[in-house]
């Protein structure tokens, strides 16, 4: 029997989005990051900043199922129209800087490993212009796309690591708590924000079939993409070592240049079609995301016009950064100064959601 389509997602497409939104993290900049802060154990981070994000992550779950709404309709509910749009536009300003940023990033790593010759802004409007067309679908396409495209990139993503075991030295990682433990947990938390989004996704909660597909798909999703960023963190240790792993820019890419199969190299153009792909779908969900928020920052009933204005304002602010060594501070200091924020608010919302429902019992 064909189910007729209501337009809400399901948990293997909600984990399909997770996975594309944080799994691809081991194949953008953020190697780079944790490699600064965590040195040999930097592996650890990831895990240790998801164990942390769960924490406001359950809190918020249980609000949004007590409710039943979205995370904008919650915000005006439990802080008012004033003070709930003055959030929500923080929230705008994390999501779309988080865009900019990172989809510069990206586009310097085409530029600088496959295509050099080719000027910037063209591989950068290119980028843009296929995550504005999947974007411009609607979540349920985004949705769907990201789950065909799940099993292919974590297979072909974990394949790379088979292809390069010859080079692959566990050695390396060992003193195994790196700068020490105090100095891993503490960044840990100061920079939890690398999952920050999902915090964000709650947005999305009325699109979503049931309450039991938020927390399944999200929490599988989320698992795997800690997984595959754990290993890799290993694995770009264990094959280039430290500190040299910390001095090179893009750790995946260089691991695609090494891969063989045999007598069989150059395997680099498969990953290309990998990064390629995963860039368009992960870029595509965070250019929704911020034209959902600005539409509730303005009160505007429809957001999908937004999407093209956002899409043009993303690749002029973009091109500002004059290269990838600007860009990598810009996001750490927006993941610095994102996490306490993102941490604590549903904690705020949750005193608020108590203090509103006592109220509601004394005037019964």
């Amino acid at each position: 029997m064909i189910k007729v389509n209501d337009g809400k997602i399901r948990k293997r497409e909600l984990a399909g989005i997770l996975i594309f939104l944080f799994a691809i993290q081991a194949m953008d900049t953020t190697p780079d990051l944790l490699f600064k802060l965590g040195k040999n154990a930097a592996w650890m981070i990831p895990i240790l900043s998801s164990f942390v994000t769960l924490i406001p992550f359950f809190v918020l779950l249980g609000i949004v199922k007590k409710r039943n709404m979205g995370l904008t309709e919650l915000i005006f509910t439990l802080m008012g129209k004033r003070m709930g749009t003055f959030v929500i536009l923080l929230f705008f300003i994390i999501i779309f800087s988080s865009t900019v940023i990172n989809s510069r990033s990206y586009t310097d790593v085409f530029n600088t490993m496959f295509y050099p010759k080719t000027p910037i802004p063209y591989l950068y409007v290119m980028l843009i212009g296929a995550c504005f067309y999947i974007a411009k679908r609607g979540l349920e396409n985004i949705a769907r796309t990201a789950w065909i495209f799940t099993p292919i990139v974590l297979i072909l993503m974990f394949s790379l690591v088979g292809f390069v075991y010859d080079d692959i030295a566990l050695v390396r990682i060992y003193p195994i708590a790196g700068p020490g433990l105090t100095t891993i947990l503490k960044e840990s938390v100061v920079y939890s924000s690398i999952y920050g989004e999902i915090i964000l996704l709650f947005a999305l909660y009325p699109f979503i079939q049931k309450h039991k597909d938020m927390r399944v798909g999200t929490l599988f999703g989320w698992i795997i993409s800690v997984m595959s960023v754990v290993v890799f963190m290993i694995i770009y240790t264990a094959v280039f070592d430290y500190p040299a792993s910390q001095d090179i820019a893009y750790p995946f890419q260089q691991l695609s240049r090494m891969a063989r199969i045999g007598t069989i190299s150059h395997l680099e153009s498969i990953y290309l079609a990998i990064a390629t792909i995963a860039s368009a779908i992960h870029f595509s969900i965070y250019l929704y995301l911020s034209a959902f928020f600005l539409s509730k920052v303005l009160h505007l009933n429809k957001f999908e016009p937004l999407l093209l204005p956002l899409a043009g304002l993303t690749v002029l602010l973009g091109m500002i950064s004059p290269n990838i060594f600007i860009g990598n501070a810009l996001r750490e200091y927006l993941v610095r100064s994102s996490s306490f924020f993102l941490f604590f608010f549903p904690f705020i919302l949750w005193l608020l959601h108590l203090r509103k429902g006592r109220l509601t019992n004394e005037k019964a």
